[in-house]
């Protein structure tokens, strides 16, 4: 966990496996993340001021992918124990599972809608990765990207008016935003391996990571792509980032 600049970074685990997919609770207080320390994917809690955790998934198979509900009661994550990777929903206070997708394809990468009244997820259904959404209730999930073969990774923006996605053009990997009253999509980035974007409090700059060279590096850009800015030289690789709750004062 850093400050937006990149620095002031402090370890909230340590773990000589890999720890992926952090999520951050409404409330700032609480993150959810995938961890191999057990070597196997498992689904953790983690309560940042007292470093108290639980295990929330652990399933056979893949458990990956948690995301939190706005009113903070839920997790959205992909759980393949009954087959393929799934779309489920999990009540944080009761442990209550409801699977929301069921088909053979990959179904993963879900966020919640601003309302928490549906999913946005990724999903080869179609024959490559696009981008679906699907209500909390289940039902048909319905396709929102039609541009290019390959979309995924949404990040929604706080009004819920735009989402943020890896786009691949032609073997290159970009931010794009697409428009969701108009369907419009639009490359950010101008680099050739981004990935992971994620959407500011204030819907005004987007977070995203760049393999360059083999060495992954923290950047932010506005939502018109015209500023871009790459934060501080950290060591180590930098990969999925996602920006906090917060909105600044």
């Amino acid at each position: 966990v850093s400050d937006t600049d990149g620095f002031n970074a402090q370890n909230v685990l340590k773990s000589d496996e890999p720890i992926m997919s952090p999520s951050w609770s409404p409330d700032g207080k609480s993150l959810a993340y995938v961890s191999f320390e057990n070597k196997r994917a498992e689904i953790f809690i983690q309560h940042l001021a007292t470093a108290r955790r639980s295990k929330v998934a652990g399933f056979r198979g893949l458990n990956s992918a948690p995301s939190w509900s706005p009113d903070g009661k839920f997790l959205a994550l992909v759980l393949s124990k009954d087959g393929s990777p799934d779309i489920y929903t999990l009540n944080t206070a009761t442990k209550r599972l409801k699977r929301l997708t069921r088909h053979r394809s990959i179904d993963t990468e879900p966020v919640w809608s601003a309302d928490g009244k549906s999913i946005i997820f990724t999903s080869d259904r179609a024959g490559s990765p696009q981008i679906y959404e699907i209500g909390v209730n289940g039902g048909k999930p319905k396709r929102l990207t039609f541009e290019g073969r390959y979309n995924s990774a949404a990040s929604l923006s706080p009004d819920g008016k735009f989402i943020v996605i890896v786009h691949a053009e032609r073997g290159q990997y970009k931010i794009a935003q697409y428009e969701r009253a108009t369907g419009n999509l639009t490359v950010l980035t101008d680099s050739s391996l981004d990935e992971s974007p994620s959407f500011s409090p204030n819907g005004k700059m987007v977070l995203y990571a760049s393999t360059r060279g083999d060495k992954g590096f923290l950047f932010a850009i506005s939502i018109d792509g015209r500023a871009k800015h790459k934060l501080s030289d950290q060591a180590g690789d930098i990969r999925e980032p996602v920006w906090g709750p917060f909105k600044s004062k």
